[in-house]
This record gives structure tokens, C-alpha cells and sequence, in this order.
């Protein structure tokens, strides 16, 4: 009896506060979800576009494992906005640093040491030499079960203090977004609701596709969206599109993709090489259906990885640093070494160098007092000059005889590589039959697709392009991938510079404004 006294009262609160929030909601939009249909909601709203109440536009979130990226759009209602009769395009927001993307990263103090989080370039600092705390990926930690830090609070975090200075360079600082203010919503439905700290702007956020192998993924996108609820007023208003279906909707706006004809269908294969990972993912419906997603354990960190272990193999004792396990149920390309500041200083000494050697041969690498000779007690310096094809040559070394003997676990990623193909012997092709795989997957042939579509920013490593290219001229021909010889013409488009690690930010914004 007790039991059910009280969850009569549960309800009768629960029905209150529903009546409170759809007065709201009806106040601020006209609309009466009790007595209105979708058609009569979309006939009061002239499209059903909720986006037409945000004055402050949208702003697009791609939080990826390794960066996070924003773009904002303004409101396509605001005619002054329009240049020659067109409507504003997407623009990339940038840091405080000035840069376009900020670390992916949050780091979590010590319990009950006082200090704050740390956001971005001030938590990738201690990647390494953590200070006690812990580095967390809010895209990573999102995924799994459990875990020792609160992986919605991080992911609320990092969105905030990276939106909140976008958002008070576009639309000025009148809104402020102190530090002190955490507790108020960052994006409301009305104007008339905004506080210090608000912003009558329309959350898109980006999401990974799930991937029928990881058992990380299951769960992604139902706790993305109980994070971000946390962040808006009323809850519900922010949407969420699939990052591939974003990638394609910006290729359709800056015209990257082939036109449509009666030759090829419609479907289109996203080659996402980010970070941590790559993501094949086929894109159908008219190019807004997610259809089949799968990843591959290989991304532009893996470079880095694979220099700062060369660079370590090289510059300490053997039995300093060991990246030689031979396993094959688990896979890691990171290597070992009992120095915390030294590792640090040589991933951002390595990232900086992969990034070099995407746009030239060669690259110095200069690291003074890396350590110091135990024998002779003097500091000891990294000078080095590193060469592309050695960092590509080591990068193959571990394709070869880690990844792909990894991927041939038919017990953990059973359909990842073709079995009508023969065994990858590198990164060429290994794209192959990571391709070929898709395409049985949807009963797709290569023709059959618009296009197969390369972005990222593992992307802009020539080795990358070069092995994808030649993987799919393989399995399609030379014409397919790169145009020559005639035919039916390119249909691999490799997406060039800054667009490239852009597109699906820039896509969500677009997505998210026409009508979504």
C-alpha cells in the first residue's frame, strides 16, 4: 500500500511537470502537440522547420575521438544574413587559441584535490604525465559500461567551454558564458528564455554509426543524448545525425559529388579516416540513410604512434621501451616507456612532425634534455632528421603483421576483410578488402555506387591516399578511381585540405538548418 501511495504521487508530479513544460513549449512555438498532427505542426510552422525559432542559428558539434570541431550557421530566417539572394553558408569556428579544432580531451583531477577540469590543449599537456588525474576522451568514454569517471559530466564540459567561446565570437558577448554559470542551459528554444550563458541557438550533434563489431558503440548514442540534454531548454530540441550521412549532406552542398544519372545509383561509401580509427560506412536512401557501418582499427594516430616508437627504439636501451608482443586477440600500436614527461614531449614532437611530412619529404625533429646518461650524468638531447618513407615503412611493418593477422580473428571482427579476397599484405590491399567487405555487405557492386567518398584528417597522410587509390582502382579499375583511360569517370573523390577534416562538421550545420 505504501509502494503504491507513492508511486501515484511520482506520477501525479510527473504529469505536472509535463503540463509545465508543454505550456512552455506552446507559448514559445504556437504549437499544440495534443491537438495538432505533424501535418497541421508543419502547416503552423509553414515547414515544420524548428530551426526558424533559434535567431541565433545552429551550431554544429563533431566531438570525435580525437578533436572537436564546431561550425555555426545563422538563421536562414534573418533575410540581412543573405548575400545575392543565397542564404549564409556554414563557417568552422576557432578556439581561443585561433585554432580550427581543440583536443578532444578532458582531464579530471584527483578527488577532492580543489583543482578544476581541464579542456583541451591544457589536457592533452598531460596525456602522459596525468599529475594523478585522469585523461579522458568523452567520445571514448561515452561508449563503455562503467568506468571511474563520469563520462556525461566531461562530455558536458568539454561542449560547453569550446561552444561558449564560439558562440559569444559569433553572436558577441552579451551572453557571456562565465565560468560561474555552469549550471544554466547553453542553448534555449526562445530568445525572450536566454540568461547569462544561454543562447537561443539550435544544437546539431554529430554521432559514429554503430558498428556491429564493437561492442562499445550499443549504447553510444542514447547516453551522447542524456549528456546533451543536460545543456538545453526545454530538453529535445538538440538533433543528431549520423556522422556519415553529415559527411555526405556537406559534399552535396559544396557540389563534391559526382551528378546523379541513370548509370549509378544513389548510395554513397564514406571513407572516414580519423584519429583513432576508420569508419567505412554506406550511405543510402537517397543519401540520408545510414545502411551498413564498420571500422577499422587504423587511423592518422597510428603514424604518430609508429614515429615515437621508432624514435624510442632508437634513442633508449632496449630494455627501456617494448612494442614487440606478438598477440593477436588484442591490438595496440602505442609504445612502452617508464618515462612519462619523455613520452609526452615525443608525441608532441612526433604529431608535429606527421603533420610536416604530409606536405613535404622530410622532417626535423629536435627534443633538448629528453633525459639524462646515467653513466656519464649529462642530459642527453634528440636530434633527428626523419625521413616519410621510413615512418610509411614502419607504419606497413605493423599492418601487416599486426593489424591484419588482428582483423583475421574471425571471432572478434568477422566480416571486416572479404573472404573473396586474399589475405591483406599491406595498407593497399587491406583498404581492398575492407571495401570489397562493404560492398558484400549491401550487395553493392562498385559501380553501383554515386561515389566512394575519402575525408578526414588521417585523410591528408599521402601514404593513406595513395593505398586507397590504388585499392580501389583494384577492385573498379583506374578510371573509376582516378579518371584516367575514359569511361564512366571518377567516382573516388578524395576530398583536399582543410574540407576534408571539415565536411562533416560543416554537413551538420547544413543538415540541421534545411529543415530538419
Amino acid at each position: 500500500a505504501v509502494y503504491t501511495y507513492r508511486a501515484f504521487q511520482q506520477m501525479d508530479q510527473d504529469w505536472e511537470e509535463y503540463y509545465d513544460e508543454l505550456e512552455e513549449y506552446k507559448s514559445v512555438t504556437g504549437i499544440d502537440p495534443e491537438k495538432q498532427d505533424g501535418n497541421d505542426a508543419a502547416a503552423s510552422n509553414n515547414s515544420g522547420d524548428m530551426s526558424n525559432f533559434f535567431t541565433g542559428g545552429t551550431l554544429a558539434i563533431d566531438m570525435g575521438t580525437t578533436t572537436l570541431k564546431l561550425s555555426h550557421r545563422p538563421s536562414l530566417a534573418n533575410k540581412s544574413q543573405y548575400k545575392n539572394g543565397k542564404p549564409p553558408s556554414p563557417t568552422v569556428s576557432v578556439d581561443r587559441e585561433g585554432f580550427r579544432s581543440t583536443p578532444s580531451l578532458v582531464w579530471v583531477p584527483p578527488s577532492n584535490d580543489g583543482e578544476e577540469m581541464l579542456i583541451g590543449r591544457l589536457a592533452e599537456a598531460r596525456s602522459y604525465d596525468t599529475k594523478g588525474g585522469n585523461i579522458v576522451s568523452p567520445r571514448e568514454a561515452l561508449g563503455y559500461d562503467g568506468g571511474t569517471v563520469n563520462a556525461e559530466d566531461a562530455a558536458q564540459q568539454a561542449i560547453r567551454a569550446v561552444a561558449t567561446n564560439a558562440l559569444d565570437q559569433v553572436l558577441g558577448g552579451n551572453n557571456g558564458g562565465s565560468s560561474g554559470q555552469v549550471t544554466n542551459p547553453l542553448f534555449v528554444l526562445d530568445a525572450s528564455m536566454s540568461t547569462q550563458g544561454s543562447y537561443n541557438v539550435r544544437p546539431i550533434f554529430t554521432y559514429p554509426p554503430h558498428d556491429e563489431h564493437s561492442t562499445n558503440s550499443k549504447n553510444y548514442l542514447e547516453r551522447y543524448q542524456h549528456a546533451m540534454n543536460g545543456l538545453t531548454s526545454p530538453g529535445g530540441i538538440a538533433a543528431f545525425v549520423p556522422e556519415p550521412v553529415a559527411i555526405v549532406a556537406g559534399a552535396e552542398y559544396y557540389n563534391l559529388l559526382p551528378p546523379k544519372n541513370a548509370s549509378s545509383g544513389t548510395s554513397v561509401l564514406v571513407i572516414d579516416v580519423g584519429g583513432a580509427s576508420t569508419c567505412l560506412s554506406m550511405v543510402g536512401g537517397d543519401s540520408t540513410e545510414m545502411v551498413h557501418s564498420t571500422l577499422l582499427p587504423f587511423g592518422g594516430d597510428t603514424f604518430i604512434d609508429m614515429l615515437v616508437s621508432h624514435l624510442v627504439g632508437g634513442f633508449y636501451d632496449r630494455n627501456e621501451s617494448d612494442n614487440t608482443s606478438s598477440e593477436t586477440t588484442t591490438l595496440s600500436s602505442k609504445p612502452n616507456l617508464n618515462d612519462p614527461t619523455a613520452l609526452q614531449r615525443l608525441y608532441e614532437a612526433s604529431t608535429t612532425a606527421i603533420h610536416e611530412l604530409s606536405n613535404k619529404t622530410r622532417s626535423e625533429i629536435n627534443i633538448p634534455y629528453l633525459t639524462m646518461d646515467l653513466q656519464t650524468r649529462q642530459p642527453k638531447h634528440l636530434e633527428v632528421g626523419m625521413a616519410r618513407n621510413v615512418v610509411d615503412a614502419e607504419v606497413e611493418t605493423w599492418v601487416q603483421t599486426k593489424l591484419v593477422p588482428y582483423l583475421q580473428n574471425s571471432d572478434t571482427h568477422p566480416t571486416t576483410l572479404s573472404q573473396a579476397l586474399p589475405p591483406p599484405t599491406n595498407l593497399s590491399t587491406l583498404f581492398s578488402s575492407a571495401i570489397m567487405s562493404s560492398l558484400e555487405q549491401t550487395a553493392h557492386s562498385p559501380h553501383m555506387l554515386r561515389a566512394i567518398l575519402l575525408v578526414g584528417g588521417g585523410a591528408r597522410i599521402p601514404l593513406v591516399r595513395s593505398a586507397i587509390e590504388e585499392g580501389v582502382g583494384h577492385l573498379a579499375g583506374d578510371a573509376y578511381a582516378n579518371g584516367s583511360g575514359g569511361g564512366e569517370g571518377k567516382r573516388l573523390i578524395m576530398v583536399e585540405g582543410e574540407m576534408g577534416e571539415e565536411l562533416g562538421v560543416l554537413g551538420a550545420a547544413v543538415w540541421g538548418s534545411d529543415g530538419r
